[in-house]
Order: structure tokens, then sequence, then C-alpha cells
């Protein structure tokens, strides 16, 4: 490496990845293509760029909002290898300040991802099964911080409905049957009665 190269400037971040201070992952965790394909495919607002350009001064956005609020936009065949990347890196800001709710959408979108991979991969259904798992395990502190912003009853739960259709598919019909008591009983919205009879019947000789 000559020296000019070791000075080489590099080029300058700003927007949500300066205001959130994950210039050092952009620049360093990532490589030329990689940042090419998130900019060329991260658009909400349709302006390339967008996340690294212009002065932000206040949002309410934090480093995993900003995560699992990207991933989904990688979760196709040819781009799913960089939804992989960010979920790793999301993954490793998760810690005992992180807003339930953000952990809780990050998991549904690792979910997403993992399960659209179940037979492509060799261990595609136990990492889809790995995540369903993290998302449930959150699911106490996710139902009271939904409760508190949000009020009224609890949402779907992507991670109970999921893995309760796997285990059924599995013909695991106790465990299936389990999952969905414990779901029903924490408040989640969905079909845990008819599953549950459905399990009950399938599991009789």
């Amino acid at each position: 490496m000559g020296i000019f190269h070791f000075f080489k400037k590099k080029p300058k971040v700003n927007g949500i990845i300066k205001y959130l201070s994950l210039e050092d992952w952009w620049l360093n965790e990532l490589n030329d293509e990689e940042r090419e394909i998130i900019l060329n495919t991260y658009s909400p607002m349709g302006d390339e760029n967008s996340i690294i350009e212009g002065e932000i001064y206040s949002s309410s956005q934090t480093q995993l909002h900003f995560f699992w609020g990207l991933i989904g936009w990688f979760n196709k065949p040819d781009l799913r290898y960089v939804a992989y990347k960010l979920i790793t890196k999301a993954e490793s800001l998760i810690d005992e300040n992180s807003a339930p709710l953000d952990v809780h959408f990050l998991y549904g979108e690792k979910i997403e991802v993992c399960y659209k991979d179940r037979d492509l991969h060799p261990n595609g259904l136990e990492l889809a099964i790995e995540a369903c798992e993290q998302q449930i395990e959150n699911s106490p502190a996710a139902a009271i911080a939904f409760k508190q912003q949000h009020g009224g009853d609890l949402p779907a739960h992507k991670g109970y409905s999921q893995l309760a259709i796997v285990l059924e598919k599995q013909k695991r019909y106790g465990e299936a049957i389990s999952l969905c008591e414990k779901a029903k009983s924490q408040g989640w919205a969905g079909d845990w009665d008819k599953r549950i009879e459905r399990c009950n019947k399938r599991a009789k000789p």
C-alpha cells in the first residue's frame, strides 16, 4: 500500500448515516459494490443517495429502526445476501437499552428473509425457526410497548404465526398447540383457536 493511498481522503458521508453515527459501518464494513447496491435499491422517497446526502438535525429514528426499515428492500433472490449482512449488523446493535418494538420489527424482517430461503439453503428452515424464536422471546416486552404506544388490541405476531405453521406442517401438534396457547395468552391477534382445534383433531390416533 503506497503512502498516497494510505492518506487517500474517504468520501464524505452525511444524511441519516451520519446522524445515526453509522459512518464507520458504511465506509469500512461494506464494500463498494454493497454501498452502490444499497444506494440504487433503497429509495423510499424516490431519491437515490438520500441516506448519505443532506444535513439531518433531528430524527426520531434509531439505528435499529433504520436497519429494519432497510432490510425489506433487499428481500429478493439476487439481493438477499445484502439483507443477511444488514441483519447481522442490526443484531449486533441490540442491547438492554434497545426499544422492544425496534427489536420486534427487526426480527419480523429477519423472519421474512430467512423463510423465503427455507428451501434454498441447507439450514434455511433452521434460520427461519431461530428468527421466529427470537421474536417470540421479545414478545412480552413488545406487547407492553405496543399497548403503551398504541393502545387497543395487539396486532398479529409473525413469529408466533409462522412458527405455528412450521410446527403443524412437521406434525408436531402438541408443540403447535402450546405455542398457540402462549400467543393467545399474551393477547396477540390470530386464529389461535382454529389452529388449536385443528391440531387437536390431527393429533388423535
